[in-house]
C-alpha cells in the first residue's frame, strides 16, 4: 500500500528564477535544494522503513518506492544538527537524484517550492562551521531569513555512507 500525502506549500510571490524545494532542518534552520535534482517530496510512514543494523546513525534504513529500494538518511544529522526523531510516526522526505544515483533525505518538514536567482547565492566559505561547508552551495537571505542552499551531489557522495572510500 502506498501512502502519498499532499504537503503544505510555502509559495514565493516570485515568478522568475530557478525553482528550489524548501524545507526545515531544525527550529532555526531552513534549507533548499534545486528542483532539477529533486524527484519528489513525500511523507513516508515509519513502518515502511526497514532499519538495517551496523550502519552509520545517519542512515535511517531502506524503503520501497515505486518498485525501487531507496536509502533514507537523516539530513539534519549529516549536517551536524539535532537528529530526526527515530520514533516518529512518519518522515517528511525529499527524494534527490544526481545522475542515476537516488537518495531519500528525511527533514523536519517540507515547506514547498520557492524561486530565486542563482546570482543571489552567497559563498559559504568562512560563514559556517567548516564541517557544514562541504554540503553547501551557499546561502541566501529570503524574506529576512538565512536559507542554506545545499548541494545534493555532495550529500549523495558523502563518505559517511561508505560508497566512496
Amino acid at each position: 500500500m502506498s501512502v502519498t500525502t499532499s504537503l503544505p506549500t510555502k509559495r514565493s510571490t516570485r515568478t522568475t528564477g530557478e525553482m528550489f524545494l524548501r524545507f526545515q532542518l531544525d527550529k532555526q534552520t531552513c534549507a533548499v535544494v534545486p528542483m532539477l535534482q529533486t524527484q519528489e517530496a513525500v511523507i513516508i510512514p515509519a513502518g515502511r522503513v526497514s532499519v538495517i543494523p551496523n550502519l552509520p546513525s545517519c542512515v535511517l534504513g531502506l524503503f520501497n518506492r515505486r518498485s525501487s529500494l531507496l536509502w533514507l538518511v537523516d539530513l539534519p544529522e549529516i549536517l551536524g544538527l539535532e537528529p530526526i526523531d527515530r520514533y516518529a510516526h512518519s518522515y517528511d522526505v525529499a527524494l534527490l537524484k544526481v545522475g542515476q544515483t537516488p537518495l531519500a533525505v528525511a527533514v523536519r518538514s517540507i515547506q514547498g517550492v520557492v524561486r530565486f536567482n542563482k546570482e543571489e547565492i552567497r559563498s559559504p566559505i568562512g560563514s559556517f562551521n567548516p564541517a557544514f561547508t562541504p554540503y553547501l552551495s551557499g546561502w541566501i537571505l529570503q524574506e529576512q531569513e538565512l536559507v542554506l542552499v545545499l548541494d545534493p551531489e555532495a550529500i549523495i557522495n558523502a563518505k559517511m555512507f561508505g560508497q566512496n572510500g
